[in-house]
């Protein structure tokens, strides 16, 4: 007799399931693909910040009690075989590199079980780094998925850059690209910004970290402090935060830069700014951007590995320049400044499509159909 569930299992491996892009990404997929049937599990290393949530919308959250992913292969095992054995489908959708590695060992010689493997940043991002312990973790990396990547059924890349990245890299072929769902609906029909213009409001929103370049943008604002007025407000969290003081304060930047912490509230967050400023050392594709422009404020970004370039239309919607550059920036945001630049509309609504909820869920059930 056959006891298995008839619902398709899907099961999501995110190791730091926090706030920010990749978690909301998820959780959203999650909430339209239960909606069809499917069968939703979620697992975390340690803390899922949205358990709660997720269960009230019928998840299964699953929190492994293990210090690192290389860890938690066992135990990433043990409920995937139990899934496979329950359920008449299962697929499992990993998320992010280091992930997708420990995903594919977790995974081995498991029957009835495909495997769609998701880079939600770029791989390029494993070339650089900054000191020799990062160098070897890197290369190490490297090598795992240039070996085990082409036993996945899938792997979705969130911008035609990485795509593109993969199959060079590793010659591989089974990739598809599904921009992620970074706004609800595409704004039209905007009230204009009521702005000061004795003073520009630039923003910043991601996490406080290294490779998120924040340095850049204030070493950027040092070279222009005394010609402009501008208030510069970062919205974040992370470990780079104490740097990030240090530097604001030995270069006489108290009353320019504002750091606001964590916010969830897109339209606190957007309301009345000027400038947004990305300046990433590698991206996926960065929600952030794209809601810049969906609530039509102007952006500046990095010439990253990832998705950048293709949100900003390769500077159609949209300034660029050269990754860690900082004197490039600061000529940048004087040319936004000096031109008071802004954004072709109906050009802006007709790109933002692409980047809606309602299209990313659509092409990810489509791919999941199409799986067999």
């Amino acid at each position: 007799m056959n006891n298995k569930n008839k619902k398709q299992r899907i099961i999501f491996f995110l190791p730091t399931f926090t706030k920010g892009g990749a978690s909301e990404s998820i959780i959203r997929l999650s909430k339209f693909l239960t909606s069809h049937n499917y069968s939703i599990s979620l697992i975390s290393i340690g803390k899922n910040v949205y358990k709660k949530y997720l269960q009230k919308i019928g998840c299964d959250v699953h929190e492994l009690n293990t210090y690192r992913s290389f860890f938690s292969i066992f135990a990433l095992r043990k409920l995937i075989k139990k899934d496979v054995i329950n359920f008449s489908k299962t697929i499992l959708i990993s998320n992010i590199h280091y992930a997708n590695v420990v995903a594919l060992l977790s995974s081995l010689r498991l029957k009835n079980l495909k495997i769609i493997l998701t880079e939600r940043s770029s791989l390029s991002e494993l070339l650089i780094y900054e000191n020799l312990l990062k160098y070897i973790k890197n290369r190490v990396i490297f090598f795992l998925v240039k070996y085990l990547y082409k036993y996945s059924n899938l792997i979705i890349t969130n911008s035609n850059f990485e795509k593109k990245f993969i199959k060079k890299k590793f010659n591989l072929n089974n990739i598809k690209t599904i921009h992620p769902a970074s706004i609800s609906i595409v704004k039209k029909n905007l009230k204009k910004n009521k702005r000061n213009n004795s003073i520009k409001k630039i923003i910043y929103v991601g996490r406080l970290s290294k490779e998120k370049g924040i340095i850049t943008i204030l070493k950027a604002l040092t070279l222009i402090k005394d010609k402009y007025n501008f208030n510069l407000l970062i919205y974040g969290d992370g470990y780079e935060k104490l740097n990030i003081i240090k530097f604001i304060k030995s270069n006489n930047l108290k009353t320019n830069v504002i750091l606001k912490g964590f916010y969830n509230d897109e339209k606190k967050i957007f309301s009345n700014a000027d400038l947004f400023i990305n300046a990433s050392w590698f991206e996926g594709l960065p929600n952030a951007l794209v809601q810049s422009i969906n609530n039509n404020v102007f952006p500046i970004c990095s010439r990253s590995p990832g998705g950048n370039l293709e949100v900003i239309k390769h500077g159609k919607l949209g300034l660029f320049f050269e990754t860690n550059d900082s004197i490039e920036l600061s000529e940048k945001i004087i040319f936004f400044f000096e031109n008071n630049l802004k954004l072709n509309q109906s050009q802006r609504i007709k790109h933002l499509k692409n980047f809606t909820e309602d299209k990313s869920n659509k092409e990810y059930l489509k791919t999941l159909q199409t799986i067999k």
